[in-house]
């Protein structure tokens, strides 16, 4: 049965046996129905109410509610693997990287077909990165990919490459993921960080002049930027750049650190205040001699 068929049966069954009870049992029982409905579909769709609260708390910045709810949708459908899948990719974004490997071990566990089982590999490779085991991410998501030619697997595995150090592969790699989606952010981001990493500035530029187009919402790429800014001699606008990227959410999935956007910010700061030091010590000997 199609997820459409299931959500129009549990729309028209209940109305159906609302108007029968209505109709032949009189106002009263079919208020008496209404109720029992009600509070049938409350107890059904336990799992749904919590998912769409913990939506709600995290579009409101409320992380550690939204967290408790998924927790709360896990324990009304303990054997839906999508929705443990969703807990577990939000634990590992919150740093909470040994509960998230148990908990996308289930949902691997409970997924019955094979579609179920893809999504959930990407998650299991962020949790086996933040483990400490990115050959072992990158052996998952390489041999996932060509049954799962997917975005969110490209723009994981882009990064991976770069993590590891393997700047070639990761520009032949991050190459192909833009032909496979040019409107990726994250794609982009690696991409661009790619060029910067190898000292290709020109098409890194051109690369994140791109990106931001698109309206980024995470720090990486406002940081990434800003280092090609500061290697293409813009340094004003650099400084715009990583000021505006500390001003957005950092998570334990962020491929670089709010320290160290800070402490570029500092670099950036101590450089800016070193070329003023220097102007003006060039217009201090350029003053013309007052002859008394």
């Amino acid at each position: 049965m199609s997820n459409l068929s299931a959500s129009l049966i549990r729309i028209v069954l209940p109305v159906i046996i609302l108007i029968v009870v209505y109709t032949y049992l009189g106002p009263v029982a079919g208020i008496g129905a209404l109720v029992v409905i009600a509070l049938a579909y409350l107890y059904l769709n336990k799992s749904l109410i919590y998912q769409n609260r913990a939506g709600k708390k995290y579009a409101s910045g409320n992380y550690e509610g939204a967290l408790a709810d998924l927790k709360a949708a896990v324990n009304a459908a303990p054997k839906d693997p999508k929705v443990r899948g969703t807990y577990a990719f939000f634990l590992v974004k919150m740093g909470h990287t040994d509960e998230a490997a148990e908990e996308i071990e289930k949902a691997i566990e409970y997924a019955a077909a094979e579609d179920e089982r893809k999504p959930l590999m990407i998650t299991r490779a962020l949790v086996l990165w933040k483990q400490g085991q990115l050959d072992e991410a990158i052996k998952l998501l390489d041999e996932l990919l060509p049954n799962y030619e997917n975005t969110n697997v490209y723009a994981t595995l882009g990064f991976f490459y770069i993590e590891k150090g393997d700047y070639s592969k990761a520009l032949e790699f991050n190459l192909k993921a833009r032909d496979f989606n040019s409107s990726s952010n994250v794609i982009l981001d690696n991409l661009g960080m790619t060029y910067l990493l190898l000292g290709d500035y020109d098409n890194a530029l051109e690369t994140y002049e791109s990106l931001m187009k698109n309206k980024p919402n995470f720090p990486e790429a406002f940081y990434n930027y800003a280092r090609v800014l500061d290697k293409k001699g813009d340094l004003e606008k650099a400084l715009y750049m990583v000021r505006y990227a500390l001003t957005l959410p950092f998570w334990n999935t962020s491929t670089v650190k709010k320290e160290e956007v800070e402490a570029y910010l500092k670099e950036l700061e101590a450089k800016e205040q070193a070329m003023n030091a220097e102007k003006q010590e060039k217009q201090d000997g350029n003053e013309p001699i007052d002859n008394m």
